[in-house]
Order: C-alpha cells, then sequence, then structure tokens
C-alpha cells in the first residue's frame, strides 16, 4: 500500500520524493542470532562492506534541541554525527574519519559526509569535553549550511552493523546490533558507561514505502516496526530519563 503525497519538501536541492525511505522495525537482542541466519538464507550478505563495529558521537546544541526533535516525534529531523567503522574487535587503525549531517522528512532521508582529518585512535582515548574533539565539525558547516551552530559532542555509542542486498528488489538491509553508549559529555550529562540497549535495530533502504512481502517474517523474530532513535535510546539507557 501507498502512503498518501507528502509534502514535496527540498533538502540540498533535491525534492523528498527522490530520497531513499527507511523501515525500521525494532527486535530483541535475544533473537539477533537467528535474525541474522535467517536474513542470510533469504538475502546476500553485502561482501563490499562486511561486517563492521560503527563508531558514532553525536553532536547537539547547549539545550540538546536535536535531541528534542526526537522526542517530539518531529517530522522534520536532523542529526550530526562524527563516525568511524572498526573491526569488529574494536580497532579502528587506518579507518577514516566522517562529519555527517542527516535529514529526515517523515521515513525519507537525506545526507551529507565529508572526510575529515582526525585520528579516531586519539578520539577514542580523549573525553568528548577534551580538545580532540573541538572544531571537527567546521568543514561540514562550511559545506552544508543547514547544520545548526554551537554545536558539541554529547554521547558516543558503538554497535556491530551487518549488511545485506535484496535482490529481489535491490533494496539494501542492514542490523545493528550490540549497542552500546560508550561515553558521555560529563559536561552535560551524568549518566553510566558503559550502558548496554536490549534492542537490535533492523532497517530496509529503498524506492518502497513498505517492506517487501517476502521480508514479512522479519515479525517472527519479535521484530516490530517503529521509529528508532539510537541517540535517543542510548541517550534514555545512560542516564535513565525515561521522556
Amino acid at each position: 500500500m501507498q502512503n498518501a503525497a507528502q509534502p514535496n519538501v527540498v533538502l540540498s536541492g533535491r525534492t523528498v520524493a527522490s530520497l531513499e525511505r527507511e523501515i525500521k522495525f525494532i527486535v530483541p537482542a535475544a533473537r539477533s542470532i537467528s535474525l541474522r541466519a535467517w536474513l542470510t538464507s533469504v538475502c546476500r550478505p553485502d561482501r563490499a562492506y562486511p561486517p563492521a563495529l560503527v563508531c558514532t558521537t553525536y553532536y547537539d546544541t547547549p539545550g540538546l534541541s536535536l535531541l528534542g526533535e526526537k522526542i517530539d516525534s518531529d517530522y522534520l529531523k536532523t542529526k550530526v554525527r562524527v563516525r568511524w567503522y572498526a573491526a569488529l574487535d574494536g580497532n579502528p587503525a587506518g579507518s577514516p574519519v566522517f562529519a555527517e549531517i542527516k535529514d529526515r522528512v517523515g521515513n525519507r532521508r537525506d545526507k551529507r559526509r565529508i572526510k575529515i582529518d582526525a585520528d579516531p585512535i586519539a578520539l577514542s582515548a580523549s573525553p568528548l569535553h577534551g580538545p580532540d574533539w573541538k572544531n571537527l565539525l567546521a568543514r561540514l558547516q562550511l559545506e552544508a549550511p543547514m547544520v545548526p551552530a554551537r554545536l558539541e559532542p554529547i554521547l558516543s555509542l558503538c554497535y556491530a552493523r551487518h549488511r545485506y542486498l535484496d535482490p529481489a528488489t535491490t533494496g539494501r538491509l542492514t542490523f545493528d546490533e550490540d549497542i552500546a553508549v560508550t561515553a558521555l559529555n560529563q559536561t552535560r550529562l551524568a549518566g553510566r558507561v558503559p550502558a548496554r540497549l536490549s534492542i537490535g535495530v533492523f532497517e530496509y533502504k529503498g524506492r518502497q514505502d513498505d517492506l517487501p512481502r517476502h521480508l514479512a517474517p522479519v515479525i517472527r523474530f519479535g521484530a516490530r516496526r517503529g521509529s528508532c532513535s539510537k541517540y535517543l535510546a542510548c541517550y534514555q539507557t545512560a542516564t535513565g530519563l525515561l521522556i
């Protein structure tokens, strides 16, 4: 079933209608192994992007306005982050570091990513309020004027990402598991680190508004469709503030 027509919003020079759709499911962490086995049987593992540890730090304004968009379930949402990919054992040696802004309009998205001059090993060892994290967004802010001003690192998390290709639709699938908070900016948040989430996130990315029928059995693994912000979920888990 197709969704009702959406507003013709323009992001970074492209209309919303041309952007990729994202369909997310939240999965109990205890079902991760069986879900990955099933995905391997119905889709192809993405050989270009083998399983990796995704290390992400979210930036926000002093008043946490970007987090507020997720809490309020705003139709328009923005996230700004610094990210790198490591081996599953956590070794980030040689990994490039990226600064990203991602805009969402409903279930459609637009993302701008640039490579920045930073050492992931040094960043991993530096507290979020430390000097290594300052000015990492300077070039992104020049190239993407929509990046909010006065941003600072708030929260870091890591998770294992598994990627798949759907031969029937050319869609792309990801499954993120072992999601854990690894650092908090202690000048902004008080909480528990490390803190592990009890869920994984399954996501289908493609041009369709609904999950293809042959992938519907994902619900047998306890998956339920819904929006899931890792930033918000990790904030709530680490701080205990269930807003």
